[in-house]
């Protein structure tokens, strides 16, 4: 190739760690030499600056209001308009790579169809970044979800996980599986005192502070680590971070929650979206970052690579994945048996009576993002761009 490769990515998720992830990829990608154009929503992480070039014209997600029949038509009209624009947009700007911010099969068999001719006939190229390997999550019939599951996987020559898949994969065998690292996020915001920081959140003095930070959702077990805290006296906890959906239990459970297991003096909960210059004071006044997934969790999880920017420990639990392989490997904190009161507590126990010794460098070479990029244009069959030239 004589020119700069063109990769166009999809990116319908404007905020947490998916547009994070994107941000983070496709500006990896743009150092790289590759030009990038990012197709967006207007609230793409709250209008943030980037280096790659951005089309603003992808809906944002409908508000939540309505009957839940209103609120099922909505959803999936955003759907498939997003995705019969973004065909629109490959035929208007003829990328060498189309890369999806996520593999999703929700409505697959309404909104396909454009993208298989682009990939079959056109030979477009497509790729997405599979975070979720493993997708139990099933809406309707059964049948309707495999269905959707092997629609949505058919105009895709590849996809990229974060470690090697169990057998039998989850992916079809036509579609190459390709393994590049998710990658540190920068901490911003101006420089935050920790004992300030502690002081205003009520931390008392021997008190340790572990913080689950992201969205909350029922699959972080935050109800299990409020029962943990019964028998872990010197934990405070923070939960900071806005409510995944409406299925998932809000922030007044685990309130009432708290006050019914006589620990609520133990802790804080911020509600609501955590902007980016208040990301470090959460992470400055804290000592160990939660990742209490339950056990279908197959996945990385971005708060891991916020907590290893910040040099914090971490307690992890999950099913068999990239992050759990991840702090293993690296001795990033302690992993647990997941979906474990006794577990959490224990872990908790240890990471503040034993030291540990993090490998945080050798953890952040590993899991850079210029390696993700590099992976990703090797994959897609692109030369060396070092030294390429702009034609």
């Amino acid at each position: 190739m004589s020119r700069l490769p063109k990769i166009l990515i999809f990116a319908p998720n404007a905020t947490g760690g998916l547009a994070e992830y994107t941000f983070y990829q496709a500006s990896a990608l743009e150092k790289a030499g590759a030009k990038v154009i990012c197709l967006t929503s207007a609230s793409f992480l709250a209008g943030r600056r980037t280096s790659f070039e951005q089309i603003i014209c992808l809906s944002d997600s409908p508000m939540a209001k309505g009957s839940r029949l209103l609120r099922r038509v909505k959803m999936a009209w955003h759907i498939i308009r997003d995705q019969f624009l973004l065909a629109g947009k490959i035929l208007e700007h003829r990328p060498d790579l189309v890369l999806l911010d996520s593999y999703m099969e929700y409505l697959s068999p309404f909104w396909v169809w454009p993208h298989l001719i682009l990939a079959k006939l056109w030979r477009v190229h497509y790729a997405a970044n599979l975070h979720d390997p493993v997708r139990s999550y099933a809406i309707g019939p059964i049948w309707w979800h495999k269905l959707s599951v092997r629609l949505a996987y058919l105009p895709l020559d590849f996809v990229l996980v974060h470690e090697n898949l169990a057998e039998p994969s989850p992916v079809p065998a036509g579609v190459r599986v390709v393994q590049v690292p998710h990658g540190l996020y920068e901490i911003s915001g101006p420089p935050a005192s920790a004992s300030e920081i502690r002081q205003s959140w009520g931390v008392k003095a021997g008190q340790k502070v572990f913080l689950a930070f992201g969205f909350v959702r029922d699959g972080k077990n935050l109800d299990l680590v409020l029962r943990a805290l019964v028998n872990v006296p010197e934990v405070f906890l923070v939960v900071a971070g806005a409510v995944a959906s409406n299925k998932d239990k809000s922030f007044a459970f685990y309130r009432e929650l708290a006050v019914e297991l006589k620990v609520a003096d133990r802790c804080r909960f911020f509600e609501g979206f955590v902007a980016d210059d208040d990301l470090g004071r959460f992470f400055a006044g804290t000592d160990f970052v939660l990742l209490t997934y339950v056990s279908t969790f197959h996945s990385q999880s971005g708060v891991l690579n916020i907590a290893a920017r910040a040099r914090k420990p971490v307690l992890a639990s999950a099913a068999p994945s990239a992050l759990i392989k991840s702090v293993g490997k690296f001795a990033l904190g302690l992993v647990v048996a997941p979906d474990s009161t006794a577990a959490i507590a224990s872990g908790m126990r240890s990471l503040i009576d034993t030291p540990l010794q993090p490998r945080w460098d050798d953890y952040e070479a590993a899991a850079a993002w210029a390696v993700n990029a590099r992976g990703v244009l090797e994959a897609a069959g692109f030369a060396s761009l070092t030294s390429m030239e702009p034609s």
